[in-house]
């Protein structure tokens, strides 16, 4: 249906000082910040990882030498999903918008796509411990039983207890990060570079890692924490308001694909002479891995996902 001159007679009279259009100044885009932002050419993408190796053996003179083979490990798939929204208006009321609201509607398009945008890539973690969203592994982003490809002890990138934001609680978040293995066993390296939380945590993560002394304590110790990480608070991270994760910005699989980016355009109805406007993109996004980042509920319960 379209937008008529009886349904906006406001914006036919010029004695109104000001027309108050429903839209907001839009803050930079938070998902380039955190994923790795990749192009497709195809339907879909798959992704699929083969292990490494394990330590060097000793090798004796003249002895032949140790050949170990790689395991293949699981399979990822991203299908990019299509987005659009489109609205139309008579000619009249075009032509006769006295405050030109209705010539500003498409940039609102614009806006309404980068939240779609937005709140999809935040989707990812809003839903890393829940069960109905699983990865390639078969299990949550956040799980303490990510399986080995080698068959060896489970691997776990969340905390079982829900450990709530504070510095000491960071330091252990750090430290069983830093312990991540590879689908051989053997340590992958990791350490934390980014902190990741919504909206109600900001003020909790800016006085652990900003302050110069150390918080909470009355004992005026430097701060250990200070610049440890960067921190990137998120409004769409809307559902859990005390999650918290830790990623290390060059480990982490957690991925963005473009198939096409927002793509606008403007036509006339043959008929109506109604101006039509659209704007549609298409897009996928999920992780190849769970290494490289750690999670917590931060609600002090107990999490074996």
């Amino acid at each position: 249906m379209a937008a008529t001159r009886s349904t906006f007679g406001d914006l036919l009279e010029p004695g109104f000082a000001e027309i108050y259009n429903d839209a907001y100044k839009e803050t930079e885009r938070v998902f380039s910040k955190v994923f790795h932002v990749k192009n497709s050419k195809k339907q879909d993408e798959r992704t699929s990882g083969v292990t490494g190796f394990g330590l060097l053996t000793v090798k004796a003179e003249n002895a032949p030498i140790d050949y170990e083979d790689p395991i293949q490990m699981y399979d990822n798939l991203y299908t990019h999903q299509t987005y659009a929204k489109g609205f139309k208006i008579s000619k009249e009321l075009y032509d006769d918008d006295q405050y030109n609201v209705m010539n500003n509607k498409p940039g609102d398009l614009g806006r309404a796509a980068r939240r779609t945008e937005e709140v999809s890539a935040a989707n990812v973690f809003n839903r890393a411990f829940n069960a109905s969203y699983l990865g390639g592994d078969s299990q949550e982003l956040a799980s303490t039983v990510h399986g080995r490809a080698d068959g060896g002890t489970a691997q776990s990138n969340a905390s079982s207890t829900g450990i709530t934001l504070t510095g000491d609680n960071y330091e252990t978040a750090r430290n069983a990060m830093s312990n991540q293995l590879d689908d051989k066993g053997m340590r992958i390296d990791v350490r934390p570079r980014v902190i990741l939380v919504p909206i109600e945590r900001l003020t909790d993560a800016e006085i652990i890692f900003n302050s110069n002394l150390r918080s909470n304590t009355a004992d005026n110790d430097m701060n250990p924490y200070k610049g440890d990480v960067r921190i990137i608070d998120w409004i769409y991270m809307d559902r859990n308001a005390t999650h918290w994760f830790l990623l290390d910005s060059d480990q982490h699989k957690i991925t963005w694909f473009w198939r096409e980016k927002a793509n606008f355009k403007q036509d006339t109805a043959f008929e109506t002479d109604a101006a039509l406007f659209k704007v549609r993109e298409r897009f996928s996004n999920g992780w190849d891995g769970w290494e490289g980042l750690w999670g917590s509920q931060g609600d002090a319960a107990s999490y074996s996902g």
